[in-house]
């Protein structure tokens, strides 16, 4: 009676851990990308480096400890009353990082762009420096299968001297 039961227990377990073993689980997703800018020329009035793409640009990462702008919700009091849309608070497409005088280092969400716009500010605003890139990215993590962070080939700007 035992054999019965203890060979298909068996046979069962032979098929089942080498199957169980082999199987495609991808780990949990979630990474950001990242672009560096490298100035060269005189950088000596660069305040700030910024990258744009598909309508928007960069912020500066939040230093730490720094709280995050509070998000105002409102609703109608009356339910009776229409609602009425309004555009919501959205995320910067990049965060800026200095690196150094002449490095600056964008993050960038899963979803990287494919042409960015690099520009070199002045404190007051004013660019110094501008050049569009089309990105190379190339994977330095995670797999082909699942996915992971890319990194891009650095976008080189030069500002001129003298402004």
């Amino acid at each position: 009676m035992w054999g019965l039961l203890v060979r298909p227990a068996v046979l069962m377990l032979a098929v089942c851990i080498p199957v169980a073993g082999c199987s495609n689980v991808c780990p949990a997703i979630g990474w950001v990308n990242s672009i560096t800018v490298e100035l060269a020329g005189d950088v000596s009035h660069v305040d700030t480096v910024q990258l744009c793409a598909d309508g928007a640009c960069s912020e500066l990462r939040p230093e730490p400890g720094t709280a995050a702008p509070p998000i105002v919700v409102t609703t109608t009091l009356d339910a009776r009353a229409p609602h009425t849309p309004e555009a919501q608070p959205t995320m910067a497409p990049f965060y800026a990082e200095r690196i150094d005088a002449d490095t600056w280092r964008f993050t960038v969400s899963m979803s990287p762009p494919d042409h960015v716009t690099a520009k070199a500010l002045s404190a007051t605003g004013e660019v110094l420096a501008e050049k569009e890139a089309d990105l190379d990215w190339k994977r330095v993590g995670g797999s082909a299968q699942c996915g992971g962070p890319v990194e891009a080939s650095p976008v080189e700007l030069t500002v001129p001297p003298g402004l």
